[in-house]
């Protein structure tokens, strides 16, 4: 499922419904012309809403019984209140199932949420109890340049200014699991983590990483979720980041891009005269093409074409 709606002037009805079926309320808070863009889209276990106002607005009513609710204030001309609580840019909020959401917008607000089921925040092994024991968990932190990368890789599908873009239910799937692999990298940054992250014992290192091989041996998808790697290596997010860096220099997530990468490079050697540049790239879960390109011939020291044109050549 994915939509968009575009909003041209304040309509409380039409913003409600595009982001929570009419539960929450809106209220504009500064006087002035008012023009929003709200892109909604869902999968099997995730939802995701990703919206902009020019104005500051106010939103308040429950979220879903079903899911914890993970949001980031992007951009903003101004400071952010949830729950009365001051916010800035950067900053990242959890609210628990069946939350009450009550947040003061600054004008020029950029922001998404990730709706997600507990139960995949702690296959990755964070402590969910503890972190949502309020009512809105406040955890700082600020766009830096890896974070703004990887949210402007996965705007074209997820983002409301792209949302004319062609996309399927699979290739949403994939945008949604690697925003929950940038969000939970984030949370475990920010302190959200269920362990210590201390060094990992004699012998661990290893058992995690042939665990992590093997389950990346015996799948061939595309995308892998990063929970299903913690499960699968036996090990929380934390302890999975401190292996993968201590064994390849490289976080998880980094690993899993790259190991995309090479799969697209392989498919290009290959040369399908059936399957443009395009189509292979965006099967492999890189959606911005433009940055695909890019990381391709840094990495590799020519163009995806090149690759492909050598090949048929």
């Amino acid at each position: 499922q994915r939509r968009s709606t575009e909003i041209f002037s304040f309509d409380p009805g039409a913003m409600s419904l595009a982001l929570q079926d009419g539960v929450l309320e809106h209220v504009q808070l500064e006087r002035g012309n008012f023009r929003g863009q709200i892109a909604h889209t869902a999968a099997a276990s995730t939802r995701v809403d990703w919206g902009s106002y020019t104005l500051s607005v106010l939103a308040r009513g429950d979220l879903t019984k079903e899911m914890v609710t993970l949001g980031m204030a992007v951009a903003g001309r101004g400071d952010w209140r949830v729950h009365g609580q001051q916010i800035v840019r950067g900053d990242m909020v959890a609210f628990p199932e069946q939350g009450e959401l009550m947040v003061a917008l600054p004008p020029q607000a950029q922001w998404l949420t990730l709706q997600v089921p507990r139960s995949r925040l702690e296959s990755a092994g964070l402590a969910m109890t503890p972190l949502l024991a309020a009512s809105a968990r406040r955890m700082r932190g600020d766009m830096d340049a890896s974070l703004l990368q990887a949210l402007g890789e996965l705007a074209p599908v997820l983002a409301p200014h792209e949302a004319k873009a062609q996309f399927g239910a699979t290739d949403v799937e994939r945008a949604h699991d690697e925003l929950l692999s940038v969000l939970l990298s984030e949370l475990v940054r920010r302190g959200g983590k269920g362990d210590s992250g201390a060094s990992l014992r004699p012998g661990e290192r290893w058992r995690v990483i042939r665990r992590a091989e093997e389950y990346l041996e015996s799948t061939g998808e595309a995308s892998v979720r990063i929970d299903d790697l913690c499960v699968a290596a036996c090990t929380s997010l934390s302890r999975l980041e401190r292996a993968f860096r201590e064994a390849f220099g490289v976080s998880p997530r980094r690993f899993l891009m790259l190991r995309r990468l090479a799969a697209v490079r392989g498919e290009l050697l290959k040369g399908n005269s059936h399957s443009s540049v395009t189509d292979v790239a965006t099967r492999w879960g890189f959606f911005h093409l433009g940055r695909f390109s890019q990381e391709y011939r840094l990495h590799y020291g020519e163009r995806p074409s090149e690759t492909s044109s050598a090949r048929r050549g």
